[in-house]
């Protein structure tokens, strides 16, 4: 019995010789027959690898170019709802507010001039509501901002719309 357990375990001292001398003089012997088939596979691969690199890459790029314009459709049409909700209708807008004398926004009945609750919005609520307004109401708007609270975001914005 001892003899077939011994037949079947490997001796580790055998298994370090087969693994560190003999294996590479087996290849040494066998390179010259083996690296041309070697390098002819490597080649294949290296050519399958560039053109599986290339496949994925036009995908991604065109995957990406798409989600980039959907991206840049939907904050189009946020921008366009958040202007539409910011601005005042043109109904709304009182004629004969709009009339030539500079003190005519804080005279109107409602205080506002042409754009509704004015002295209670900010800046940044005004800026948008800028581009809607004719070349006098936007005179008139910058007289009272001048007169008012002289804020420079709201001016530098009306004198770009005047040209």
């Amino acid at each position: 019995m001892s003899a077939s357990t011994s037949d079947s375990t490997v001796d580790p001292v055998e298994q370090l010789l087969d693994m560190f001398l003999y294996a590479p003089i087996g290849f040494l012997s066998k390179s010259a027959e083996s690296v041309p088939d070697l390098a002819k596979r490597g080649r294949t691969q290296a050519a399958n690898a560039r053109v599986i690199g290339q496949f994925a890459l036009l995908t991604t790029n065109s995957k990406a170019r798409k989600a980039f314009a959907d991206a840049e459709q939907h904050v189009q049409a946020f921008l366009k709802i958040i202007a539409e909700s910011s601005s005042p209708s043109r109904s709304k807008v009182d004629s004969a507010s709009v009339s030539s004398g500079p003190d005519d926004v804080g005279d109107a009945a409602d205080g506002a001039g042409p754009i509704g609750n004015y002295d209670d919005l900010t800046a940044v609520q005004i800026i948008p509501l800028l581009a809607t307004l004719t070349p006098p109401e936007l005179q008139q708007i910058s007289d009272y901002e001048q007169t008012h609270r002289s804020r420079k975001t709201i001016l530098t914005r009306i004198r770009q719309l005047q040209g």
